[in-house]
């Protein structure tokens, strides 16, 4: 079938772009003194907490995060770091917003899927982000995050499209883990002019 919505993550496709999640483990490893791994293992183990809603604030996620890595006398430097990195998610790239509305325009279908807080979706209405889209939602609402394939089904049904009727663009590739079982079209977001040329070659620019 042709393609006829795009979806968009939010952190580090539209805003915080340039500040990569691989980044921020690093660092995170490096105050907690503690490999890649046994980072991932807890912090995947948990997150789904935050996403849905089941805890309100990165603060209280890293506390318990500390708590439960052993380290809880780093509580407060995860936190300003994670403050850091919030403080760089308010910045947009108003290209992918001007593309977003591009698509629009082409008759695209255009939606948001981000795995954040109800303070993240907040924060993204206030800066105007949900206007450029037909759909917008924020796990916390939803109860639905990436990369479950509840979360990706309930966004086409919202677009109104099949799920082999999407491409769905995210800087994570465990985000896009499910898009085999899904049936939507991956695109590893790598930066806007690498975008743009991959979307020429669907044809849909």
């Amino acid at each position: 079938m042709s393609i006829k919505a795009v979806g968009f993550d939010y952190g580090g496709v539209i805003g915080g772009v340039g500040s990569t999640g691989a980044g921020f483990t690093k660092q995170i490893c490096e105050i907690l003194g503690v490999d890649d791994a046994t980072y991932k293992k807890v912090y995947f183990g948990m997150n789904y907490k935050i996403n849905t809603g089941e805890i309100q604030s990165w603060h209280e996620f890293w506390k318990l995060f500390v708590d439960k890595i052993g380290k809880p006398e780093k509580y407060d430097a995860v936190v300003a770091l994670n403050d850091e990195a919030e403080k760089h998610l308010q910045i947009i790239d108003e290209n992918m917003l001007a593309l977003a509305d591009n698509l629009r325009s082409r008759g695209y279908r255009v939606g948001l899927l981000s795995n954040t807080t109800v303070e993240g979706g907040k924060k993204m209405r206030n800066l105007g982000v949900d206007q450029h889209f037909d759909v917008f939602h924020i796990s916390a609402e939803t109860k639905l995050m990436k990369p479950r394939p509840q979360a990706f089904q309930h966004l086409a049904d919202e677009l109104g499209v099949q799920p082999n009727e999407m491409i769905f663009i995210d800087d994570a590739e465990k985000s896009l883990s499910t898009s085999n079982e899904v049936g939507f079209t991956p695109v590893l977001f790598e930066s806007y002019e690498r975008l743009t040329q991959q979307l020429a070659g669907l044809n849909m620019l």
